[in-house]
């Protein structure tokens, strides 16, 4: 249950959903339609293309309490980008994340509240301050950088589900009558990118199985950057650690 809601996400015209399918997302949804915002919400994907385990809209419309949902897609996927920046993604550059689901994200934002007259509105993002001490520094609600002054719209970044602890969720999700996607019943901690720079050594090696094509075009993308996904410790030295060597 939504406590301390602020008086701009109550004002606003409009609530902008950013849904993943994973199930911070899913929770995440289903407190803000209990809250009272029914007729303001507006889901937002952002499709992963090859890295998305399947076309997640289909499970998000399945639970989406009858919401429109909306897919976006960035210029470049994810193998494109690697390229790109000449490296795979980290923990301290996450551009797969912002080049893959802020980016696009915001450019939809932007043009939804141009066409539609809208000067007031939320980007709720379902980030929780128990998932990392990084997040937990975070503030949960601020102006966000996508509002364009010049033209009068106002967009507030808003984590509706931040005090959120992880039984919280499972919660938020039944409460509703609805179940989690299936992939985390299978030993999945995240619903994201399937070979994910936050994924654990099981969880790649499940990948590998589940995702074999995928797979191969990981570990050739490793061999064409000489850059790994994984990092290992030698001698006091981090160096790449390649997905064949724990796969």
């Amino acid at each position: 249950m939504l406590n301390n809601i602020p008086s701009q996400v109550s004002e606003a015209e409009v609530l902008f959903i950013n849904h993943s399918a994973g199930k911070d997302s899913q929770a995440m949804l289903a407190a803000v339609h209990k809250a009272g915002f029914k007729g303001k919400i507006v889901i937002v994907h952002a499709d992963l293309g090859e890295m998305e385990w399947e076309p997640m809209h289909h499970f998000i419309e399945a639970n989406s309490f009858g919401y429109e949902v909306h897919v976006v897609k960035p210029p470049m996927d994810f193998f494109q980008l690697c390229k790109r920046y000449n490296r795979l993604p980290s923990g301290l550059a996450r551009f797969c994340t912002s080049d893959l689901k802020t980016q696009p994200i915001g450019r939809f934002i932007k043009q939804y509240c141009r066409e539609n007259g809208i000067k007031s509105a939320i980007n709720c993002i379902g980030i929780r301050a128990e998932e990392s001490p990084a997040r937990a520094k975070k503030e949960p609600f601020k102006l966000s950088k996508m509002s364009l002054k010049r033209e009068g719209i106002q967009v507030w970044e808003w984590y509706p589900i931040f005090d959120y602890k992880l039984n919280d969720v499972w919660n938020e999700i039944r409460s509703v009558g609805q179940e989690p996607h299936k992939l985390y019943s299978e030993g999945f901690s995240r619903l994201s990118c399937v070979f994910c720079v936050f994924g654990r050594k099981e969880e790649h090696q499940k990948a590998a199985k589940l995702r074999p094509e995928l797979f191969q075009k990981m570990v050739q993308l490793e061999k064409d950057l000489g850059k790994s996904i994984r990092l290992k410790t030698v001698n006091g030295q981090k160096v790449n650690q390649y997905l064949p060597e724990y796969i």
